[in-house]
Formats: structure tokens, C-alpha cells, sequence
């Protein structure tokens, strides 16, 4: 059984070396950014060496160009 899913993933942790972040934060990072979609961010807040925020900030063009199509 040792190629069962959660052996490998426990195997890829190990691997990652993580110092700050878990994989759960990692996991919902990953998630954010592919939610931010054409114009976004990710800011990721540290207090006292710890993660603590994850904000999501999404910008949106607020004209359009001549052509009729945003910039």
C-alpha cells in the first residue's frame, strides 16, 4: 500500500519543507488565486511570523476603450 494517494501526498509535504504556511493554506491560497480571475490579487497578511489574512482583491475596468472593447 504504499502508493496509496495519501501516502504520496504525505511523501509531496515532507518534500515541500513547509516553514510558515500549512498545506490547508496553501491548498486555499492555490484556490484564491485561480478565483481572481482576469484582474486580480492575493495579499497574503503576517503577523508575528504567522499567516494570518489572506485577502482577495478583484479590479475591474471601469471604461472602455474607442473601439468599443475594454482595455
Amino acid at each position: 500500500m504504499s502508493n496509496s494517494p495519501s501516502h504520496n501526498l504525505d511523501d509531496l509535504m515532507r518534500s515541500l519543507n513547509l516553514r510558515l504556511l500549512t498545506a490547508e493554506q496553501v491548498q486555499r491560497i492555490d484556490e484564491l488565486l485561480a478565483e481572481v480571475g482576469e484582474y486580480g490579487e492575493v495579499h497574503l497578511i503576517m503577523q508575528k511570523g504567522e499567516l494570518r489574512y489572506i485577502n482577495k482583491v478583484e479590479s475591474y475596468k471601469a471604461w472602455k476603450s474607442d473601439d468599443g472593447h475594454k482595455k
